[in-house]
């Protein structure tokens, strides 16, 4: 994910166009009509590589109970041609197992995976906006209730991902794994959520890259 940065990082100022982050794994109009809209998506040939679309990451997630899938919306998504123009990107927060490859205490976090602005949205502050608090914490709070914290994990030649991900108030753990499209920093930021239940079990799973 590629999107441009505005303003300093920690300090998150959300765009002059506010978006929403409206939940896939739900039944419901706007919903289905989102989901319909994700899956046409592209990205850039040179941003491509470093995630996956919803062509694929939207089945994965409604195979696996561990994820939950969401779109970056802009403005009213009322009929098919309203929800095509404003679904500007793609992602999906991830429970499971995953997790404890990329932190040290993996029931209290959350990944954010398959994340992206289309490129008709990148570079007016959505990325930036949509990955940080409050709009992305509030969603965690309501999906994944006990956790306190977010990770994502970033391609080490994805320079201008992770300037956004700096300024939406992650820091690098230290962690490199090694992903599909080469080795990627993993980046976390505690959440802005208040107080956690206790975690519930996770559910066992083989981890894939969706």
């Amino acid at each position: 994910m590629g999107d441009a940065v505005e303003g300093a990082a920690g300090a998150v100022r959300l765009p002059a166009v506010v978006p929403r982050l409206v939940r896939l794994d739900r039944v419901g109009a706007e919903a289905g009509l989102l989901r319909a809209a994700v899956v046409r998506h592209r990205l850039a040939p040179g941003q491509s590589r470093f995630t996956a679309l919803p062509v694929a990451s939207l089945p994965a997630a409604d195979a696996d109970p561990a994820r939950v899938p969401f779109a970056i919306v802009v403005g009213t998504a009322a009929d098919a041609a309203q929800a095509r123009e404003a679904a500007a990107g793609f992602g999906v927060l991830d429970h499971g197992s995953g997790l404890r490859d990329l932190v040290e205490d993996p029931q209290r976090a959350v990944l954010l995976r398959a994340y992206y602005v289309t490129p008709q949205w990148q570079g007016r502050g959505l990325g930036r906006a949509s990955c940080a608090a409050p709009l992305l914490d509030r969603l965690i709070a309501e999906a994944v209730p006990h956790a306190d914290r977010a990770v994502l994990c970033v391609n080490v030649a994805n320079h201008a991902a992770r300037r956004v991900y700096e300024a939406a108030g992650y820091t690098a753990t230290g962690r490199v794994i090694h992903g599909d499209a080469g080795p990627q920093h993993v980046m976390s930021r505690p959440l802005a959520t208040g107080a956690h239940p206790a975690p519930l079990p996770r559910p066992e799973r083989t981890e894939n890259t969706l």
